[in-house]
């Protein structure tokens, strides 16, 4: 009778190898993971920006067209309807000037800030991506 001969060429992995690997795996994802994270806090912050300069568009038209921007009190409303407190313009065009049924949030969630005191020097912020005011992630109108 023969014996079989036990093949010390074996060709799987050990558990120590496999650990090793798994645990390269895992802090390599890990990496990619906070790299993720914090481009698309970055990609908010951009897409806050782009609002900022569409509503900047929409408060230029209103300004040509009625010589003064919104009041503090009418707010961004004003570019979607006709105002009904403090200056109502006279001309105002069906559709507003935003070209949307009411202002959009901030990507945060959150909602943006007008004032504009003296209707010539305006200012829009959001809150950033924090959602408290007058801190240092908040994104402003230049």
């Amino acid at each position: 009778m023969r014996t079989k001969k036990k093949n010390k060429n074996n060709k799987g992995f050990t558990l120590v190898e496999i650990m090793i690997v798994l645990a390269l795996v895992v802090m390599l994802g890990s990496f990619a993971g906070v790299k993720l994270i914090d481009q698309f806090k970055r990609a908010k912050v951009d897409a806050t920006k782009v609002q900022i300069a569409s509503f900047k568009q929409a408060l230029d038209a209103y300004y040509l067209a009625h010589n003064n921007y919104p009041e503090t009190g009418q707010g961004l409303e004003a570019l979607i309807s006709k105002p009904s407190v403090g200056k109502i313009p006279e001309n105002y065009p069906d559709g507003g000037y935003l070209g949307k049924k009411s202002v959009p949030k901030d990507p945060f969630g959150g909602t943006y800030h007008y004032a504009c005191d003296d209707g010539q020097n305006y200012s829009i912020t959001s809150d950033g991506p924090d959602q408290k005011p007058d801190t240092s992630d908040d994104i402003k109108s230049e």
